[in-house]
């Protein structure tokens, strides 16, 4: 992985949406295709909620293990291996899917006229009726990496305890967020590779952010939406979906980083739409709405302040541009049609057939996209539809 001179150094941010980030994996494909042949670096990989679980299962395969280096053919590997895994393959799981996404849909469905919606169901994670629930599964056919993100990540990841962390180059950061003490959480390998890096967000700087080391556990975090998994507990702290601080988390690529050692290009693969055909007019499109703009908005203002540096640099110059890199942001988005039409509900369908649909997606967009770069637009400009 170590690049040659000339050859630009890329981060990607992995936005998460749930299943909608199938697409994800479709462009990290593309991408890490054509990283093997040379034509740019990896240098990082971050990602939140379902996001992180592309970052994730991409680094891990692009790491060194103990004896045996990654690759990208490795990484391309275990990333789509994890999502053939994570879709509805028994009976029970497809039953299962559509008793949850179809129920989703339901309740998007409102009474004419009145703009009511009828809510099927709710189960609270930590109640004794949803345990009960969660040990009948795998008597109906379920298999517990199915519904247990902990046992799926620890099938995906089985020599994470084997990583050559001294020899690892290309960093990963997830999101979470910390419940009880409200902190923005990023657990970041270069942690792991220095431990003085570490801040758990009680020193008298940087009290409401915090850098952890990466764990397995703390990619469970990001995944883990309140209504759906009890919070997971890591130490002293409870964490749930990173989507509430950083959706991805960025600014560690460039805060505090020495400028070599800075990526030249920053591209976020965004599956929550900019923009929407219209305003949102009912109660599933408020809904809708609201959650693609609490990830969006967060994300907008750790690029724009990547924009507000690089304008910075060109006005003063001298030490300022010395110690900062001029940073390219850009964005890979789905089909306008396609981010049109997706809605909340469909980020928990979990068939096959629709994750295989933004998988390949994915790839025809990142493969036009890649044999264009760079010469493609930049960010803001590449963030909205025409």
């Amino acid at each position: 992985m170590a690049s040659s001179k000339g050859t630009k150094k890329i981060a990607i941010g992995c936005q998460g949406g749930g299943m909608h980030a199938a697409f994800e994996v479709g462009v990290l494909t593309e991408i890490l295709t054509d990283c093997g042949k040379g034509k740019f670096e990896v240098a990082g990989v971050s990602g939140t909620s379902a996001g992180a679980l592309c970052a994730m299962m991409a680094w891990y395969g692009l790491a060194p293990k103990k004896g045996k280096p990654g690759s990208t053919g490795e990484a391309i590997t275990i990333l789509n291996d994890f999502w053939d895994h994570f879709v509805a393959k028994t009976l029970g799981e497809t039953a299962l899917n559509w008793l949850t996404y179809g129920s989703l849909r339901i309740e998007e469905t409102e009474i004419p006229l009145l703009g009511i919606n009828a809510p099927i169901f709710g189960l609270n994670p930590r109640g004794a009726f949803y345990k009960l629930f969660a040990d009948a599964l795998p008597h109906l056919g379920v298999r517990k990496r199915y519904y247990d993100l902990e046992e799926m990540l620890a099938k995906a990841c089985p020599d994470f305890d084997a990583i050559d962390w001294e020899n690892v180059n290309t960093r990963v950061l997830i999101g979470a967020s910390e419940v009880v003490n409200g902190l923005e959480t990023v657990f970041d390998s270069n942690v792991n590779k220095k431990p003085e890096l570490l801040n758990e967000g009680m020193q008298d700087d940087d009290y409401w952010h915090q850098q952890l080391r990466l764990t397995l556990s703390g990619v469970a975090a990001s995944g883990t939406l309140p209504a759906f998994r009890e919070a997971q507990r890591i130490g002293k702290g409870f964490y749930w979906d990173g989507l509430y601080s950083q959706n991805p988390p960025v600014r560690e690529f460039f805060a505090g980083v020495e400028k070599k050692e800075t990526p030249d290009e920053l591209w976020i693969i965004r599956i929550n739409p900019q923009q929407w055909p219209e305003q949102p007019k009912t109660n599933a499109e408020y809904i809708d709405r609201e959650n693609e703009l609490m990830g969006n908005l967060s994300l907008h203002k750790e690029l724009d302040f990547i924009l507000a540096v690089n304008k910075w640099m060109t006005k003063h110059g001298g030490k300022f541009a010395e110690e900062f890199k001029e940073v390219t942001v850009r964005t890979i988005k789905m089909k306008q049609k396609t981010a049109d039409e997706l809605r909340y509900s469909s980020k928990f369908d979990r068939s096959k057939e629709f994750m295989d649909q933004l998988r390949d997606e994915g790839r025809q967009v990142a493969r036009a996209w890649l044999d264009r770069w760079p010469k493609v637009d930049c960010y803001p400009k590449d963030a909205a539809y025409p």
